[in-house]
């Protein structure tokens, strides 16, 4: 069941955390992996649910241990040619490497939209994946999303 972390999830979200950041270094070459790419201190904050309109980190367990994260927040449209609307962003998203293509993530997103709709009123979902990350942008097509904008940036 997805759940919101708690403070003793710290060292099971960032060793998945640092999985994450070590598969996207492949096409990041300046991305760092660190010890703790979530810091005790923010960490803590997104434990709180009345952080969700700046950042929260939920986990799936298995047997007890935490399998997988997402760090989410919600946000409101404020846009003179569109409805408002509020909307929820998949920040980070990760499942421990050893259970991956064991349907835990697609478990995840599936309670994640759930929420999402029933619990928070949003009208939609949207992510950022980075293009070389094929089997990232598998599963979120897999998930139902669809490609709706193209990103683009200038290293310095």
């Amino acid at each position: 069941m997805l759940e919101l972390a708690k403070a003793t999830d710290f060292e099971a979200v960032n060793r998945l955390a640092r999985q994450v950041t070590a598969h996207h270094a492949q096409w990041t070459p300046n991305l760092t992996v660190v010890e703790h790419p979530y810091p005790m201190d923010y960490f803590l904050t997104c434990t709180k649910p009345e952080s969700l309109w700046e950042s929260v980190i939920y986990v799936m367990r298995q047997d007890g241990h935490v399998v997988g994260y997402m760090r989410v927040y919600l946000w409101n449209t404020n846009s003179a040619v569109s409805a408002k609307r509020t909307v929820l962003s998949i920040d980070d998203i990760g499942v421990d490497e050893a259970l991956r293509n064991q349907g835990i993530g697609t478990q995840m997103m599936t309670q994640l939209v759930t929420l999402a709709k029933e619990e928070w009123g949003c009208s939609s979902i949207c992510l950022y994946v980075d293009a070389p990350n094929e089997s990232a942008r598998a599963y979120y097509e897999k998930c139902g999303f669809q490609v709706r904008n193209i990103g683009m940036s200038l290293s310095l």
